[in-house]
């Protein structure tokens, strides 16, 4: 049995751990987990993830450390760790904006590391995972364990870490711009007599629906959208109105903004 152990149970790290649980628990995996708020641990130990009182101890029993805390916080906590370390041990980090070489400074080359970028669908097991796997320590096993562990979540690439900035824009901060859509959609629905309740529900089917059809049907994307549009129709009637504003371009603008302040960031 490897076990796997998740430093930090909050929102994402409880969704990843409760979620590798869900889907692997007993098979070839055990889970541990430790937080600074014990409610925490609650839903995760029903689960049957096992609390760990510390951080170190956590380490030392985990074969997979994976770190789910504040970027703030990285340092200290692989500090705290690091007599647990070792070249048989998987350090995973999802922090964001901590690059592979600060990993390897704060663990002091002592073990191999992983960069991990998910986005929140992760909360509800249809997360995007990017992995950046360039660490030169790191065995083919290693990076098919985490490549499997991430897959077991939901979509999970590959991506060199120079484009985890452009992941981050375009994935990472993709549900916000996707919620913003369905949140004027839901607006328009209770304009047009729909109670919010019903006008939530039909357009998180819509979302739902259509990005399903989407991941099945190999047409272009301007393809499934004329597809709806009937001559003279509803349809072409609002996708006119939106062409004029120029949907497509703002949502262009709105990523290439969160990459550049990315950018800035990493400086």
């Amino acid at each position: 049995m490897r076990t796997v152990g998740c430093i930090g149970c909050g929102n994402m790290g409880g969704a990843i751990l409760g979620g590798l649980a869900g889907a692997l628990g007993g098979k070839g995996y055990v889970f541990c987990g430790h937080t600074r708020t014990p409610e925490r641990m609650a839903p995760l130990l029903e689960k049957g993830v096992t609390a760990v009182s510390g951080a170190l101890p956590l380490a030392q029993e985990a074969d997979v450390v994976v770190l789910a805390v504040k970027p703030w916080q990285i340092a200290a906590i692989v500090e705290e760790i690091l007599p647990a370390l070792g070249r048989e041990k998987l350090l995973i980090s999802i922090a964001a904006g901590i690059s592979i070489k600060r990993l390897k400074e704060f663990s002091r080359n002592l073990c191999p590391v992983v960069r991990c970028m998910p986005n929140t669908p992760a909360l509800v097991g249809k997360g995007v995972f990017a992995v950046c796997l360039e660490d030169e320590a790191l065995r083919r096993e290693n990076k098919d364990e985490a490549l499997a562990l991430f897959s077991a979540l939901g979509l999970c690439l590959s991506l060199p870490e120079e484009r985890f900035t452009a992941f981050s824009a375009l994935v990472g901060a993709g549900p916000a711009y996707v919620f913003e859509m369905m949140r004027g959609l839901a607006q328009a629905g209770v304009t047009l007599g729909f109670s919010h309740q019903e006008a939530r529900t039909l357009v998180g089917a819509l979302f739902s629906g259509s990005a399903a059809l989407a991941g099945e049907r190999p047409e272009h994307l301007a393809q499934l959208r004329d597809a709806v549009c009937s001559p003279g129709g509803l349809t072409i009637a609002g996708v006119n109105v939106l062409d004029r504003a120029g949907l497509a371009g703002l949502l262009v603008d709105a990523v290439l903004a969160a990459n550049a302040r990315g950018l800035e960031m990493e400086e």
